[in-house]
């Protein structure tokens, strides 16, 4: 018997073994009260379909709902048998998604499928295994990396996540829950796509059509940092310059970035993130924050691998795929990336997608020219950052259409006038900064001079430490470099300093900006070139120790200096 007819004559037995089964009821909401909610959240009975129970929860997504199970080992060992779980879900009417979840309570396997909540109807989800995606880094439920079906023990609505694209708060919603059931057979769509041709994309460009480019990401994608993200990040400035290199109003980038996210986040929110247009072009890049959270390289490339099918699922082969090689951070993140980077390619190379090798360009400005210069903290690039990363896409887009239409050349910028120069020795005490809790101006330890900037950090304090300067007047598009010597001598915690933007000196802060951060006890020092963004009025510089620090850190010869 050939392979392929042993493979189906073993489906068929399976799932006629499945269809023997009878579903089997999680939770029928008859105890409303077995759901407890967590922090804002409340939980209430409600009316489901058909007369059935169901609860309704409230003021998400400031908390979750949750119940605990209650079936024995015995009920539980035919559920590895089942395919799926199936439940009722009514919305409130608003643009938000939700999840439910389904977890391993007692480890860390937490699984969850969003759904939306725009329809007032009873509207019945039957969801397979596999398309319950892992909050940790787990394998699929089923999978060896992952729990069993049997492992499942709590329910939940809700999650950690309160911001969606580009960071914008989600609003309050409620999502009303009925009839969770475990169901044996779950009909799935096992069709294989593959992503449309590069050169699809590339031809739309060279005619000029309607080309629809959706980015993901994270919080570098969202515009975290940036003082105007909406036209500011390098997606916009990507719609820009292709608009105006081609002479077309036809090109449209979509930003569904999410501060914080990670790979497995963008295989939660699939759905909701294609549930628009499809895109000609969804480009893809991630993986900050599943290094911050010490993810493997090999899970890394597992879980962008299987959201590139998930994306060509969705999509059916509709959209192209364009890999980012994961981009560098500043300071130590300029090389903790790498390992990431290769992977991308690797997996670009290994798929047969294009890769734009974002983290080669920002690698080639150089570690301490791409901080001072083009990066806002360790993670965020600047506005500068964000221009310098549409600038080479644009370029490497057009290059492979073969476009030989001239890069437009942007106007000269308009002439301002030279900053004034501000700087603090603190020789003559405190003058206009704002000293906060245990912190004082002393002659403990100074950076030549007699003074400088004491900030004691104790055990159990209530707030950060913070040392402010006074609101500093400035010009749009001045230049400055912003300096500081900085001495942490801390056991616990870091110390940071930044550039603090204001519209007005009415204590209301835009943007900030890192200059730098320390935990070494020894002196060092730290500059930032800074240039004054549209409708910044006044800077600030802030000296700050977080929370949790403990010991003694001390700041020196403060300087705001115009740039020739």
């Amino acid at each position: 018997m050939s392979r392929i007819k042993c493979f189906w004559c073993v489906l068929f037995v399976f799932t006629l073994s499945c269809l023997a089964l009878e579903p089997i009821t999680i939770d029928d909401f008859s105890v409303p009260a077995a759901w407890k909610g967590v922090n804002k959240v409340a939980v209430a009975p409600a009316e489901g379909p058909d007369g059935a129970k169901a609860i309704a929860v409230s003021n998400l997504p400031f908390g979750t709902a949750s119940h605990k199970l209650s079936f024995s080992n015995e009920e539980l060992d035919v559920w590895d048998k089942y395919q799926g779980i199936s439940f009722y879900v009514k919305g409130d009417g608003s643009d938000c998604w939700s999840p439910v979840a389904i977890s391993n309570s007692y480890g860390s396997y937490s699984y969850v499928y969003f759904v939306p909540l725009k329809s007032t109807k009873w509207v019945k989800y039957t969801v397979a295994w596999r398309d319950f995606i892992p909050e940790g880094f787990a394998g699929l439920i089923g999978t060896p990396n992952g729990i069993p079906p049997c492992g499942i023990n709590e329910l939940r609505v809700g999650c950690r996540w309160n911001i969606w694209y580009n960071n914008d708060k989600i609003p309050a919603h409620t999502l009303t829950l009925a009839n969770v059931v475990l169901e044996p057979v779950v009909a799935v769509d096992n069709t294989v796509y593959k992503p449309a041709p590069f050169s699809k994309v590339l031809d739309k460009l060279r005619k000029r059509e309607k080309l629809i480019i959706q980015f993901q990401g994270d919080s570098i994608t969202a515009g975290t940092s940036l003082h105007d993200k909406v036209n500011e990040r390098y997606s916009i400035k990507t719609e820009e310059l292709l608009r105006e290199w081609l002479k077309t109003e036809n090109i449209t980038c979509v930003n569904r970035a999410v501060g914080g996210a990670r790979t497995n986040d963008e295989r939660a929110w699939l759905n909701r993130d294609f549930s628009g247009e499809t895109p000609d072009l969804v480009t893809l890049w991630i993986g900050y924050n599943d290094r911050s959270g010490t993810a493997a390289a090999s899970y890394y490339k597992s879980a962008v691998n299987d959201y590139i099918d998930r994306v060509c699922a969705k999509t059916k082969g509709q959209s192209a795929i364009l890999l980012f090689a994961t981009g560098v951070g500043a300071g130590a993140r300029f090389t903790m990336m790498d390992e990431f980077a290769q992977t991308i390619r690797d997996l670009a190379k290994e798929r047969g997608i294009e890769c734009f090798d974002v983290n080669a360009y920002m690698k080639a400005v150089g570690k301490l020219p791409l901080g001072e210069k083009y990066m806002a903290d360790t993670a965020h690039p600047n506005a500068a950052g964000h221009k310098f990363i549409a600038d080479k896409l644009c370029e490497f887009l057009i290059a492979k259409a073969g476009i030989k239409d001239p890069k437009p050349v942007p106007p000269p910028k308009p002439v301002v006038p030279k900053g004034k120069a501000y700087s603090w020795d603190f020789e003559d005490g405190q003058g206009d900064w704002v000293l906060e809790q245990n912190v004082s101006i002393s002659g403990d330890r100074v950076k030549g001079g007699a003074k400088a900037i004491k900030m004691v950090c104790v055990e159990d304090k209530k707030d950060y430490v913070r040392a402010w300067s006074g609101y500093l007047p400035v010009v749009e598009g001045q230049k400055y470099t912003a300096s500081i010597d900085l001495a942490a001598d801390l056991t616990k915690g870091v110390a940071r300093v930044y550039v603090v933007e204001y519209a007005n000196n009415d204590n209301k802060y835009g943007a900030m900006t890192v200059v730098g951060s320390s935990t070494a006890p020894d002196w060092k020092f730290f500059k930032k070139s800074y240039e004054v963004p549209a409708k910044v009025n006044f800077l600030r510089i802030l000296v700050w120790v977080e929370k949790t620090a403990i010991g003694t850190v001390y700041a020196d010869n403060v300087k705001i200096t115009p740039e020739e």
